[in-house]
This record gives C-alpha cells, structure tokens and sequence, in this order.
C-alpha cells in the first residue's frame, strides 16, 4: 500500500507553510489510490469557488470541464483560467503512459476579471454583487512557476508511486467498488437509490452489505465521510462554516452544525478555536 500519511503530511506542508491552495483530481474512470484520508484534497477550498459551486449548474459544469483539462494534461503542466475565472497551475500524473489526474494550484484572479465574474452570473443566475465580493478573495498574485515546480514534483512522484503500488494488489471486488464509489461521490447529493441503479442491485442489498460490513447503513456512512471532510477543513482551511457545510455535501449549514456537535460534542466554531493550524 502507499504510504498516505506521507502524502498527507506533505500536502499540508504545502499549504501551511507554502501557502498553495492544492486539489487532487484522478480521473473518475480510475481507480482512486487514494483513501478517504485525501478525499478532502479534492475540494477547492477559496470562498469563490465554495460560493460559485453552491448553485449546481455551475458545480455541474465545474466537474464536465475536469474531463478537459485531463485531455489537455497529456501536454504536460500549464497555468490555465477556469470557466469563471479563476487563474490556476495544473499539473498532470500518470500510471504508465496514460494519464490518471491532475494536480491544481488554484486560487488566484485572472488579469481581465470582469468579463468572467459578468458571464458567469448571468450564466447560472448568480447576483453579480456576491460574485465581485467573493472573488475578491482569490489572491491577486500568482507565484512563480518555477517555484512551483519545485514544490509540486515530488508530490508528481508520490502520487504515481501510489498508482503502480495499487496495481500489484488483488483484483477490486464488488464491494471494493461500492464503497469506492461513496467516498468518490459523498460530497454530492448521492442517493441510495443512485447507489442501486450504478450497481444494478436492489436498495436491500445495498443496506445489508453497509450494516454487515461497515457496522453503520448507507446514510450514516455518507454523514461519516462528510464529517471528516468537515473536520480537516475547519483545521486547515479559512473556509466559513456556512461554505464548510456546502463543501462536503450538506444542503443546510445548521442541520450540519447540530450533526457535528452530536458527533463530536463540540460545535463546529469551536472544533476550529481548538484545533486550528497555525
């Protein structure tokens, strides 16, 4: 197995100390090496972004785009602006010869802002005030590429590490692929009955194979990983409850709130007074 808590630790190192805002995207076709540990690192944690996938034609275009900008990692890294506007380096890693994800380096404004904040309001119905306002946040200057690169390689090497490893284990079985496909999906508004209609199999199998197995049914499994996403955030991130919420898949912040604090016995505000990242 690949040594995850290494790839973990260097992550953050990454955006503790370095200050970069890092996303990990593998291909949805491919097998995720990496466990729910780093599912978190999946999420773009800048309050534009956060804002901006709250409205779910946006999220929905946000995820059909990936799928171009894994084509385009074929060409190797490159510094890109997303649909709305939001300046970012990406750079791709392999299993073999074929492309399997990529890394994003993201959160910073674009040279020509206006145009991006006006088409992606009026695309998907966004007020254009709360728009100006959040992508005010991003950061303005981007560092140099070649810094980067430095940064970035080793995390390249890792990864890919971490492919060739998965490949010399036993073949996935159904239930390997199950629960696959939850913590691939958890931060969305995934459904038992989405579960049975991937799988084919009835919503009886799917309760029975999450009690026997996991000691919990689907929903409770569902809310586990999105509290663990939950907790890194409110750990490493700057991210407001409210976009925490919406971030691993909550529609109400405080049904989130009161679920956490049940959880953990600690609200969520107070979870990060005691246990933020300096």
């Amino acid at each position: 197995m690949c040594d995850v808590n290494s790839i973990k630790k260097y992550i953050l190192y990454l955006k503790n100390e370095c200050h970069l805002s890092i996303t990990i995207h593998p291909q949805k076709k491919e097998n995720i090496v990496v466990p729910s540990e780093l599912i978190t690192f999946n999420i773009h944690d800048n309050s534009y972004c956060v804002y901006v996938k709250t409205f779910d034609a946006a999220h929905n275009h946000c995820v059909k785009r990936q799928c171009k900008v894994h084509q385009k990692g074929s060409e190797g890294s490159y510094c890109g602006v997303c649909y709305a506007g939001v300046k970012e380096y990406v750079y791709s890693f392999r299993n073999c010869d074929s492309v399997v994800g990529f890394i994003s380096v993201s959160g910073y404004q674009s040279e020509c802002p206006d145009s991006y904040i006006e088409r992606t309001s009026k695309k998907y119905s966004i007020p254009i005030d709360n728009l100006r306002t959040a992508y005010n946040s991003l950061k303005r200057k981007m560092p140099e590429k070649s810094y980067v690169d430095t940064l970035i390689y080793p995390l390249i090497s890792m990864l890919e590490l971490a492919y060739i490893r998965n490949g010399e284990e036993k073949e996935e079985t159904w239930l390997d692929g199950v629960i696959r496909y939850v913590k691939q999906y958890h931060t969305q508004d995934l459904t038992m009955d989405q579960l049975c209609e991937h799988f084919g199999c009835s919503r009886s199998r799917i309760s029975h194979i999450f009690k026997s197995t996991m000691g919990v049914n689907f929903r409770e499994y569902l809310t586990e990983l999105r509290l663990i996403d939950a907790e890194s955030l409110l750990k490493y991130s700057d991210l407001t409850v409210t976009e925490i919420a919406y971030s691993v898949g909550f529609c109400d912040s405080n049904y989130f709130s009161s679920v956490f604090k049940k959880r953990y016995n600690i609200s969520p505000k107070n979870y990060r007074k005691k246990y933020k990242a300096n």
